[in-house]
């Protein structure tokens, strides 16, 4: 009986430690994430680079929401290639993405570029990929264009996803690329550089309210900014044991 209340205590003591260990943890993450401190990972993550003058311009699809509209990162991609397109970054603009859906992403994003002021005319399709190694490899059989491994390509992502990117087109065998997360044309009217937007009713006045300092907000924005990070170095570490890049 001795032995059990002995073990039992034993086992007790482990426990407390585990979880007073995990605790420490838990206080430790939020107290880093509402501080602001850096998260390190996604610094090393973000390989995004200027545009060149290429050939072509790739958007990689970001998958889509039930009502059949792009997610928040994919708007976000769709936006920085039709900015590369207006300031001539590219012939063409190429949307990349099958996905799981009864609709392909690139036809979605295809109707979604078109709505932020890109022509018809200026896209090109590849339906096929599904996840990232896809894109190297499909888009050299797009209809329409004529893409080789020379080619010239301003490939638009996530910067989070930027070095996924960057290592797969790199062992694709590409070596005139540039991985871009970020543009802002130059010369575009407001239809299609919506930073330079006014508004049409006289009656507005800007709120000037800002959710930066709202505890919730901070804590929430940042931790899927952490998560997402750290997603992304999981699957770095999975396409290396795969062989992928």
């Amino acid at each position: 009986m001795k032995i059990e209340n002995k073990l039992l205590k034993k086992i007790l003591k482990i426990f407390r430690g585990i979880f007073l260990f995990l605790g420490i943890l838990f206080v430790l993450f939020i107290v880093w994430m509402l501080a602001g401190w850096p998260i390190f990972m996604d610094r090393w993550l973000d390989k995004t680079e200027k545009p060149i003058e290429a050939d072509y311009i790739v958007c990689l699809a970001s998958g889509f929401v039930s009502s059949n509209i792009p997610t928040e990162t994919g708007w976000q991609r769709l936006y920085a290639a039709v900015q590369l397109y207006a300031d001539g970054k590219g012939q063409k603009v190429i949307i990349s993405g099958g996905g799981a859906g009864r609709v392909t992403e690139a036809e979605i994003y295809g109707e979604a570029a078109q709505w932020l002021g890109l022509p018809a005319e200026a896209l090109a399709f590849d339906p096929k990929s599904v996840s990232t190694s896809d894109h190297a490899r499909n888009i050299l059989s797009v209809p329409g264009v004529a893409i080789d491994r020379t080619s010239s390509l301003n490939v638009v992502t996530s910067p989070l996803h930027s070095r996924r990117v960057w290592l797969c087109f790199r062992k694709a065998g590409f070596t005139n690329y540039r991985v871009v997360s970020r543009h802002t044309a130059v010369a575009a009217p407001p239809e299609v550089v919506r930073e330079k937007r006014v508004t049409q009713f006289k009656v507005h006045k800007p709120s000037g309210k800002s959710y930066s300092e709202d505890f919730f907000f901070r804590l929430r924005t940042r931790t899927n900014h952490f998560l997402a990070a750290l997603r992304e170095c999981a699957a770095i570490a999975g396409y290396k044991l795969k062989g992928l890049v």
